[in-house]
């Protein structure tokens, strides 16, 4: 008995479009982006208004991790473009919804808009699986990858993989990883490892391209049961690899059982013979622009592109680059082309945003070009979408949605977008596009609401490309040198060439690719640092630059990649002190002028370290007192200080303790 099962909503048809006079897939879609204002706070919601029909606009409100919108906050009239939202905070962002009900549809829009939202210190903990082909050809590309990654935030585990390994044996490896690390976040897939295939399906609506399709959603689901005894198709007539009968190694699952927990991505350039280069020099240039790109030494134009190839279809395809370019780069930076205008736009200018669709083949989209094209023309962007029959298909010769990976310079994502739609919006204020991988790959129930949203939760959305990478990057510091002190480690480095950077955080780790913990509670604003820690041994230091980065969806603290360098430590003086049990703490005047008095009753003898720092954070003179049980009274000359805001810094061993004071 054969058992075929089609997603839910799919259509026994290719790509469905009809003429509509008047209307446009652009109108499928709410073009949002937002100004926001920090005294008093406000965020202001803009959109392009929608031509055809008169529709209302109904805007909804959430937070970032909700899972519902709940009531409208409003209802606006036709013609009416903006919404003002003052039940905001600074140093925080808001995620909105603008529906807009026509006769036939509901247009709709989303967008992730902040005031001064908070810097993403931490990202979690990324497995990084490495094809055992470029161990040797590629290690220092590799490490220069594992640097990266580190510096923005993440914690790094490396396997080497054969390629004859399962998708079997490596998902233990990733199951083994996240019963251990409870902040296992991402997978990334670096190579042609093994491509899991799994159901029974068509999302691009052909009888002849129906079975299992590749499913890299697989490594990314930790709690789902995936199964191979229930499927049982052999008549697939596109390709063999979209058989699927009981115990082939193929899964039955059509859908994600139980989501996707892991943000996936792969890159993988192997078997595209048109491309003149070598698997192995493709993954290089791949890597090299990968760097470049984080490095912000790319000259690339916050901007996007649309080749809309289809006509008017009830899906909307291109509203997935509509609905999502608006709260990335603004409804004005987005350029539309015609016919088989595409690869020279991309040829001849930058963009970092792409979408392009039209009736596909496994190495081609009508009206948009072909996998030779790619080939044979420069490929100025960074995040794409692509979308037509067959090519969604990824792991064939020459494949069409892996081309642009393989370009010269390449793209460094693509995704097959239109069955289902993807969520770009959270990338504006700092989310990696892996978060938006996950968030479209669990958008099953329709929190994200499209005109339709066919195949949404199936096993074949995937992302080719680097899932860390982010929209906006800052220039470096550099040189950072450290040398150790009494009391610590004393670090210095040139400021980031960037004129909009407002400071730095500093870290501190025990090992290259693990956890690095924030030693500057505050950002500071000077090139250096003292670190004043209670043990010594081999340290792991990293540095990042930081800037308020603005954005069609308001504006953000944006953190760069860290620099990083290590030193081995004495233990420090202050390891055999101990601040007296019970000691209080108090200074005066405050605020003070020339003189700050500081008084510590104790209950005990002990030794105790005083420092003095600054509004940043920066430690800027220290002494050491011997303290004897009741009060400990002594002075601190500060006439020479600037006025502003200081702390009294307490430290013995690990305890420490702040007092701020006013210098006047």
């Amino acid at each position: 008995m054969k058992s075929r099962i089609l997603l839910p909503g799919i259509l026994s048809i290719c790509l469905f479009t009809f003429e509509a006079v008047g209307q446009t897939n652009e109108d499928l879609s709410v073009q949002i982006y937002a100004t926001v204002n920090a005294s008093p706070p406000s965020i202001s919601l803009h959109w392009k208004n929608i031509s055809f029909g008169s529709p209302a606009y109904y805007i909804y409100k959430k937070s970032k991790s909700g899972d519902a919108w709940g009531q409208a906050l409003d209802s606006l009239p036709a013609g009416v473009t903006s919404y003002i939202d003052t039940a905001v905070i600074v140093d925080s962002a808001y995620e909105y919804q603008v529906l807009a009900p026509g006769d036939a549809f509901v247009s709709t829009g989303y967008i992730y808009a902040g005031i001064q939202s908070p810097a993403l210190h931490e990202r979690g903990v990324m497995v990084l699986m490495v094809d055992s082909t470029f161990i040797d050809s590629c290690e220092a590309e590799i490490i220069t990858l594992m640097d990266d990654l580190s510096g923005d935030g993440w914690q790094v585990i490396r396997h080497n993989f054969s390629r004859m390994a399962s998708d079997i044996t490596i998902r233990d490896e990733i199951l083994n990883d996240y019963a251990v690390h409870e902040d296992l976040n991402a997978v990334f897939i670096l190579g042609h490892l093994a491509v899991p295939y799994s159901g029974a399906l068509r999302p691009d609506g052909h009888k002849n391209h129906f079975g299992a399709w590749p499913a890299d959603v697989y490594y990314g689901s930790m709690q789902g049961q995936w199964t191979d005894s229930i499927i049982n198709d052999s008549n697939s007539i596109s390709l063999p690899a979209n058989i699927n009968i009981p115990g082939d190694g193929k899964w039955d699952q059509t859908l994600i059982p139980l989501g996707v927990q892991l943000q996936v991505g792969r890159v993988d350039v192997s078997n595209m013979p048109t491309f003149a280069s070598t698997e192995i020099q493709l993954m290089k240039r791949y890597l090299a622009k990968d760097h470049a790109y984080k490095m912000d030494s790319l000259v690339m134009r916050h901007r996007a592109i649309i080749r809309d190839a289809f006509n008017y279809s009830i899906e909307g395809f291109s509203g997935n680059g509509y609905r999502n370019f608006a709260p990335l780069v603004g409804k004005d930076s987005i350029t539309v082309v015609g016919y088989y205008n595409l690869v020279p736009a991309l040829a001849s200018s930058s963009y970092q945003w792409v979408y392009a669709c039209g009736g596909g083949t496994f190495t081609s989209a009508n009206g948009v070009g072909t996998t030779a094209d790619i080939a044979a023309n420069p490929n100025n962007s960074i995040f794409s979408m692509y979308f037509g029959s067959y090519f969604g298909d990824w792991n064939v010769q020459d494949n069409y949605l892996r081309a642009p990976l393989c370009a010269d310079p390449p793209s460094l994502t693509n995704c097959w977008a239109g069955r289902p739609n993807w969520q770009f919006h959270h990338m504006a204020l700092g989310e990696n596009i892996g978060y938006s991988t996950r968030l479209t790959q669990n958008n099953s129930a329709g929190l994200y609401t499209m005109p339709y949203n066919y195949a949404a939760g199936g096993i074949h959305v995937a992302l080719m490309g680097d899932p860390s990478l982010r929209t906006d990057y800052i220039k470096p510091a550099a040189d950072l040198s450290i040398t150790p002190d009494q009391y610590g480690a004393s670090l210095n480095w040139n400021p980031s060439p960037d004129p909009a950077v407002i400071g730095y955080y500093v870290y501190r780790g025990d090992s290259p690719y693990g956890h690095f913990e924030k030693v500057t509670p505050n950002m500071i604003s000077t090139n250096n640092f003292l670190d004043t820690i209670s043990t010594g041994g081999l340290k792991y230091y990293m540095v990042r630059p930081v800037k308020l980065q603005s954005t069609a969806s308001g504006n953000y603290f944006n953190l760069g990649i860290g620099i990083k360098d290590t030193i081995t430590l004495s233990d420090p003086i202050t390891q055999t002190e101990v601040i007296p049990q019970g000691a209080n703490i108090t200074v005066f005047p405050n605020p003070a002028h020339d003189e700050l008095h500081v008084c510590i009753t104790s209950h005990e003898p002990g030794l105790a370290t005083l420092y003095m720092a600054n509004g940043s954070g920066q430690l800027f003179q220290s002494m050491t007192k011997q303290l004897v049980s009741g009060d400990n009274a002594f002075s601190i000359n500060i006439m020479n200080e600037v006025p502003g805001l200081y702390s009294l810094v307490v430290q013995s061993g690990k305890s420490i303790e702040f007092v701020k004071w006013v210098k006047l």
